[in-house]
């Protein structure tokens, strides 16, 4: 899976979307910090402290929006 850029309603990118090892994918913001990762084997979303964010794939949801 190609990385999936995300932007904003201009078009400014906001974050990214990775796939990693482990059936993972994670989320960064533009510096390049992981923000979340989603789990597929578990089909949960974790924020950087581990902690469940939710069910599903909700990293698109995270990213920030800046107006």
């Amino acid at each position: 899976m190609k990385p999936v850029i995300l932007k904003d309603g201009a078009g400014n990118p906001q974050g990214v979307i990775r796939e990693l090892a482990g059936d993972q994918e994670r989320l960064c913001d533009r510096a390049g910090n992981a923000v979340a990762t989603y789990r597929r084997n578990v089909n949960f979303t974790y924020d950087n402290n581990g902690v469940r964010f939710g069910s599903g794939n909700r990293l698109a949801g995270l990213v920030e929006h800046k107006e």
